[in-house]
């Protein structure tokens, strides 16, 4: 057995089940933090503890989007939080965009250049940010109740890409949380 000092850092790269035992040989306590992190195989469903969050792509008319998309199509997606509690909190929502995505345009919303974005009812966020792979918003939620979230995006790549799941946090009680299904976009030419 050996007997270390210091920080242990474990990297384990295959898929047999590994054992460790520590031993405090010391005659005083001794703390110890475990942290792991990973990758999971199997994405995790779509779910969620005290909120449920869905994720939709309209047209800029307002008709709902399935299915393939031709490069160069605009599209509204569309965030859309449930709270089940009657409490505020502050949320973070954080939605990665798949590869053949990038947020086009991120002053349209706010600056109601589009009035055809009439449709929608949207929360005024906290902050926003547009950042190359993914849209970040945080939210002061008051109650239970519904609240969107939009932006623009614009089909850019043709090709299959994988959809990574949204995400709905509660900074302060990281265990209410909300997560949409991953999935697979098509982008044709």
């Amino acid at each position: 057995m050996d007997t270390l000092q210091g920080n242990v850092v474990r990297q384990i790269s295959d898929r047999n089940p590994v054992t460790q035992m520590i031993r405090n040989t010391a005659s005083e306590p001794t703390a110890v933090t475990l942290t792991t992190f990973g990758v999971p195989e199997v994405a995790p469903e779509a779910g969620g503890y005290g909120y449920s969050l869905t994720r939709r792509y309209f047209t800029i008319e307002g008709q709902e989007v399935a299915g393939p998309v031709a490069t160069g199509t605009r599209l509204v997606a569309v965030l859309e939080v449930q709270s089940f509690e009657k409490i505020g909190a502050r949320l973070m929502i954080d939605d990665p965009l798949p590869g053949g995505f990038e947020i086009d345009n991120p002053n349209l919303l706010r600056s109601g250049a589009v009035k055809s974005l009439d449709w929608l009812e949207v929360a005024r966020p906290q902050n926003v940010e547009f950042r190359s792979d993914r849209f970040l918003a945080a939210v002061d939620h008051e109650g239970a109740g519904r609240f969107q979230l939009a932006y623009v995006v614009r089909a850019i790549s043709p090709g299959t890409y994988h959809h990574p799941a949204a995400l709905v946090t509660d900074m302060y009680r990281p265990e209410y949380r909300a997560n949409t299904a991953t999935s697979r976009l098509t982008v044709t030419e």
